[in-house]
């Protein structure tokens, strides 16, 4: 961290695990910034807290750049990276003592901190010290028992002569924990953090919650399964498995999900008509056109909502993989095309001209092995069987013509 080039007189320190930063923390720096005129708001992630030394934090690499991010519109916040990068537990004191170096005698810090810590500071490194060169704001949400927090604060202040300053800020009702679960249970977290936050744990998957089946119920899932298929087609669906298991582990995909995706991808094909259509009302899926004229192609998204009302999984790319197995769809993730060339290339499955150019391609390059895929299918379906193809199987063909090298 830089030296400033403007000498401050308040300095705000914001820290926490910021696990993700969201727009509770926002809202409290900018109450407490107005609150006591403070210069400037250093956001400082922790690094290996001492209270939290047990909890399996997401690295401070993405908690920083969350921060930044987050921060970067507000003149007034800034973020540093003294904590992270220090090496060994991270303690308050020497932070602020570190702070008091870079930033001159002059300035006066104000640590920000939840009503929570106020009951156990005297349990921190050097608590007493830490109280005579620093000020706090003991900052809590509506309903807290305030009048216990103050009468804390009171006592403290009169018996170190320390200056801990109360502050009530609404928004800390949202927290990092609730945030973490929300996604877990895949439920929204737009305007909980800023947009650029929601954006980066998206793109980097942070927080997703990880699906690992017990043997018995992978043996629970086998039975059901194979309970609505014939041999034949149960047969197919153990081959599809253990090709998808194969791509998947290539490109790195949770065996466990690849498993999921490739035992329910036909759980719906063998279902008579009438129920297919009943399952359809039961979970309103929506069919288009094409679908409803022939309702064996909907088996996909039949076998999706089996697999997600029936069986508790939520997960997108799952759902997606089984739902989408048949036509596919645009904007295919990974595990979306190893369950369609899983389907196509199977040991199982008759042979047909192209095959094995499909599966040798799926092993290096999945998009150039999506193309072939869609050709053949494409060639089989009008030139063979002499039936029409559902309109998305021409857009997925004029998409990944750009991949046929």
């Amino acid at each position: 961290m830089r030296m400033k080039e403007k000498a401050i007189s308040k300095l705000a320190i914001m820290g926490g695990t910021f696990d993700p930063i969201h727009i509770g923390h926002l809202v409290t720096a900018e109450e407490v910034r107005h609150e006591f005129n403070i210069d400037e708001v250093l956001f400082v992630p922790t690094g290996h807290p001492p209270h939290k030394s047990n909890m399996n934090m997401t690295t401070s690499e993405h908690r920083y750049l969350m921060t930044v991010l987050a921060t970067a519109a507000n003149a007034h916040f800034k973020v540093s990276r003294l904590e992270i990068d220090r090496e060994g537990v991270t303690y308050t004191i020497d932070t602020v003592k570190e702070l008091k170096k870079i930033y001159g005698k002059q300035v006066t810090i104000y640590f920000i901190t939840g009503a929570d810590a106020i009951h156990k500071i005297l349990t921190w490194k050097e608590s007493e010290e830490l109280l005579q060169i620093c000020e706090f704001v003991a900052v809590t949400r509506p309903g807290y028992n305030k009048q216990e927090l103050l009468g804390q604060i009171e006592e403290l202040n009169r018996n170190y002569q320390s200056s801990i300053h109360f502050l009530e800020v609404p928004a800390l009702a949202i927290s990092s924990s609730n945030i973490r679960e929300r996604i877990h249970n895949m439920r929204p977290i737009k305007y909980l953090v800023p947009e650029e936050v929601e954006n980066y744990i998206k793109k980097y998957n942070l927080y997703e919650y990880k699906i690992c089946l017990t043997a018995k119920e992978r043996e629970q899932m086998c039975n059901y399964v194979a309970s609505k298929m014939s041999p034949k087609r149960y047969a197919h669906t153990r081959g599809v498995i253990e090709m998808a298991l194969e791509f998947g582990n290539i490109y790195k995909i949770s065996c466990d999900e690849v498993f999921i995706a490739a035992l329910f991808h036909d759980v719906a094909k063998e279902l008579p008509q009438d129920e297919k259509h009943a399952v359809c009302a039961k979970y309103a899926i929506e069919l288009d056109t094409f679908e409803a004229r022939h309702i064996h192609l909907a088996h996909g998204k039949i076998g999706a909502a089996i697999l997600e009302h029936e069986w508790g999984i939520h997960k997108p790319s799952i759902l997606d993989s089984v739902r989408y197995h048949t036509v596919g769809r645009e904007g295919m993730c990974d595990l979306e095309k190893i369950i369609y060339l899983a389907d196509m290339t199977e040991e199982g499955r008759s042979p047909y001209k192209g095959k094995e150019q499909i599966k040798h391609l799926a092993l290096y390059d999945l998009n150039r092995a999506m193309y072939k895929a869609l050709y053949s299918s494409y060639s089989y379906v009008t030139n063979i069987l002499k039936q029409e193809i559902h309109p998305v199987t021409h857009k997925l063909l004029e998409y990944y013509k750009q991949y046929d090298l």
